[in-house]
């Protein structure tokens, strides 16, 4: 069993499907069945190895652990492609899941150049989802350039990210064909796979030096630096990707216009494409977030048809200060897209070590608004 799953996520396509087979024959005769642990449940929002798993689970993986697990829906979505789209449907149908798959990219919304919305510190910067495709389009229609074209900007920024993080750490260097692009079958690394790849290369290259190497980097104790990349790489990798790429590192890359397809380039696209644009919520504590309605009308006037969440981020906060505010807006968001007939959609990414595979709708907030979060599927994507 553990072979064949180790398998259901390998690289090559044939052997996820020769894996996948014989699991299903394994279902049909019965030796393997679902549990109950999260009957009736759901996740709309599963990142896959396409661009970046923290468990390196292939779409096949994710719907086979949907349906193992008793979820009634799971959506994949993976960064500016639709890579997942194929195997997440077949699967999906194969094992009589309802299952969606999409993507998920950074737009620009001119509108709001100057007010952040809700990627941190980024004036103008908005995560943008296309969900419920039903094939991937045709590479020379008008939909299949722009998906080439939305990748090919996201690879551009990681480029120019490289670039900079190779100057600026000089003995850690890395090569973007030969380091970064095999870390995922569809070339299409985003920056959590870069910052795998400088952890990577280090440990190749800097032999018994490499502790003292980040620390001076970092600006942090040695013992400290030692401890983190022995005992807890997730928390080192989190460290590399804060203190260099995001804002104020020296990989940082500030956000133009020209850098991002625009938000009504991207849900023409997506339309095209046959998708349904779906908006995304963090928290509400943005300046661009935090009057919920004036949020909403702007984004549905834009042609976005539903929201999505991911509810982790709001209910479970270590400081209570700070959750009691972003549970107390979750509540307000929820309310008023009831109110407004606005679908929401969640789930937990696993894009990140420690997200869980689904949210605890055991939780008092989540298992309110469960009804409303199966309706909002069966809506949008039924």
């Amino acid at each position: 069993m553990e072979e064949m799953l180790t398998a259901l996520s390998d690289f090559r396509a044939e052997v996820r499907q020769q894996a996948f087979r014989e699991l299903l024959t394994l279902s049909r005769q019965g030796r393997i069945k679902p549990s109950a642990e999260y009957a009736g449940w759901l996740n709309l929002h599963l990142h896959t190895f396409h661009s970046f798993n923290y468990l390196d689970w292939s779409p096949a993986r994710v719907v086979l652990e949907a349906w193992r697990t008793g979820l009634v829906w799971v959506g994949t979505v993976d960064f500016d492609t639709l890579a997942g789209l194929e195997e997440t449907l077949q699967v999906a149908r194969e094992l009589g899941v309802s299952g969606v798959s999409g993507f998920e990219s950074r737009v620009f919304v001119p509108e709001y150049r100057r007010t952040v919305i809700n990627s941190p510190k980024e004036p103008g910067i908005y995560y943008l989802c296309g969900m419920g495709f039903k094939k991937l389009p045709d590479g020379t229609t008008t939909a299949g350039k722009f998906f080439h074209r939305m990748k090919e900007m996201a690879q551009a920024r990681n480029r120019m990210v490289i670039e900079r993080l190779n100057r600026f750490l000089g003995r850690v260097s890395l090569n973007y064909h030969q380091d970064v692009l095999p870390l995922t079958p569809s070339g299409n690394p985003t920056e959590r796979h870069i910052v795998a790849a400088y952890h990577r290369v280090s440990e190749k290259t800097l032999g018994a030096d490499i502790d003292r190497f980040w620390s001076e980097v970092f600006r942090q104790p040695l013992e400290k630096i030692t401890e983190l990349r022995n005992n807890r790489p997730a928390d080192f990798q989190e460290l590399i990707r804060t203190g260099l790429i995001k804002y104020g590192g020296p990989g940082y890359v500030e956000p133009e216009e020209k850098l991002f397809p625009s938000l009504k380039e991207v849900i023409h696209g997506i339309e095209q494409a046959g998708g349904i644009p779906i908006g995304t919520w963090l928290d509400g504590t943005s300046e661009g977030e935090r009057e919920t309605e004036v949020f909403l009308e702007f984004f549905l006037s834009q042609g976005v048809r539903g929201m999505a969440i991911i509810p982790e981020r709001n209910w479970n906060v270590k400081e209570a200060e700070e959750r009691k505010v972003k549970v107390a807006n979750l509540k307000n968001f929820l309310k008023t897209c009831q109110r407004m007939n606005i679908p929401v959609i969640c789930g937990t990414e696993m894009n990140k070590a420690g997200q869980p595979f689904v949210d605890n709708f055991h939780q008092p907030l989540l298992q309110e608004y469960l009804p409303f979060f199966l309706n909002s599927a069966r809506h949008l994507f039924a």
